[in-house]
């Protein structure tokens, strides 16, 4: 069914009216971006302004995505005096722990990071598997299942929660185990891993071993060196930044597939994993990790003398490098905005359109959509952009749903042309 637009008071009123019922597909998950969870001992006067400030610490952290940020003096002047920006607060117990669960103001907010050129990380966030496989004392090695009660999960979960990260664990039903096995998880393969996580469709894969280090072993440095052997394919974004975890070695420059180009890449030498093993020092438990996304494979390590002090500090390491890849810098309000024209085919309802300007009005890079030609199924919007079009490229690509057309040739168009898969 194809449709023109003729009135743009009859078109905003039906667009309010479908708004209010219609519930928005995505793909990538939200977020309570202003909302902090703090554990507390008491409902005292005295707990609750101290977990305030507490809890708006953790906001502008979860919607900047980045934890230097609590250093500028504009955000630690409201982290000190937050009643201006509370909206709400209660109390919730979970299990044994009492928890103060304050709500923020995210309008004012948000028009404060704008204000202050702050990084700004908006509700939609990617969605990261994490394949996590633990070796026991006695040698035995098990994969953490979404089911599992386990102390190592819990820590994941909690931290991911607090930066407003979405993970999820397999649920090692049939289907996952005969997709992939311990050897395949605990060995880091790249495409392995890629491959048994299809069925959740994530934005990005995490595989990862956990194990307490041993005098005088490499752990599996044969294994490694398959791995790595695998990677035989080159990234094509050289300026790509890397995995910003101290300690962590950024193998970037290996992809597992879906690329043209072939190279010939030399495996980790075995003074390499020695080097790897006498970093151990600084913890008894050592954490082997691998990042998947769509273009990019990304190696490293890291080491710490407690289990969940170690899980914790992977977490937020990896949360802030989510945040150096999907926020934007706004320009701020005395800035020119970027402002963009695309585009949009297949919007041939009313509803297609409030699907297609809901999504667009939640992502943290757009300020203002407007509607500025309709022809048959295809919209042609103009898009006020906080900040570059490469940004606005950036978002689009956690949705499956919103598309650039491709050329001739089956490359994504110069022309800011998109199709909305609804």
């Amino acid at each position: 069914m194809c449709f023109l637009f003729k009135s743009r008071v009859g078109l905003t009123t039906m667009l309010i009216v479908l708004l209010s019922f219609v519930s928005l597909a995505r793909a990538s998950s939200t977020v309570s971006v202003a909302q902090g969870v703090i554990a507390v001992d008491d409902q005292s006067q005295q707990t609750q302004r101290g977990a305030a400030r507490e809890a708006m610490r953790q906001v502008f952290i979860k919607m900047t995505g980045q934890r230097d940020i609590v250093d500028n003096p504009v955000v630690s002047h409201v982290i000190r005096n937050p009643q201006e920006y509370l909206r709400s607060y209660r109390f919730e117990a979970d299990g044994t722990n009492l928890l103060y669960i304050a709500d923020f103001d995210a309008e004012a907010l948000t028009s404060l990071l704008k204000q202050e050129s702050l990084p700004l990380w908006g509700q939609r966030r990617p969605d990261t598997l994490i394949w996590l496989a633990l070796e026991s004392d006695d040698g035995q090695r098990v994969i953490i299942e979404d089911s599992a009660s386990d102390t190592v999960k819990g820590p994941i979960k909690a931290i991911a929660s607090e930066r407003g990260v979405p993970v999820v664990f397999p649920l090692m039903d049939l289907d996952d185990n005969t997709q992939i096995s311990t050897y395949d998880v605990w060995g880091r393969f790249a495409e392995r891993l890629k491959h048994a996580s299809v069925r959740y469709e994530p934005d990005f894969v995490i595989g990862a071993r956990l194990y307490k280090v041993k005098a005088n072993t490499i752990p599996d440095f044969e294994e490694e060196k398959r791995t790595q052997e695998q990677a035989s394919r080159v990234k094509f974004e050289n300026n790509r930044p890397a995995f910003s975890a101290s300690g962590m070695q950024d193998l970037s420059d290996y992809l597992v597939d879906d690329l043209v180009e072939e190279v010939s890449k030399p495996a980790f030498s075995k003074e390499e994993f020695v080097s790897m093993k006498q970093q151990a020092s600084v913890g008894d438990y050592a954490l082997d990790w691998v990042i998947i996304s769509k273009d990019d494979v990304q190696f490293g390590s890291l080491y710490n003398s407690d289990e969940e002090a170690l899980l914790s500090s992977f977490i937020q390491d990896y949360a802030d490098y989510l945040g150096s890849e999907f926020a934007i810098i706004p320009t701020g309000e005395n800035l020119a905005l970027n402002v963009i024209e695309i585009s949009v085919a297949n919007i041939d309802s009313l509803v297609s359109y409030a699907h297609m300007i809901g999504y667009l009005s939640e992502m943290s890079v757009v300020n203002r959509v407007t509607l500025t030609r309709q022809e048959g199924s295809v919209a042609t919007l103009s898009l006020s952009l906080l900040a570059d079009t490469a940004d606005f490229y950036n978002l689009i690509t956690l949705d499956e749903r919103f598309k650039p057309l491709s050329d001739k040739f089956g490359q994504p168009s110069q022309e800011l042309n998109f199709y909305w898969n609804n």
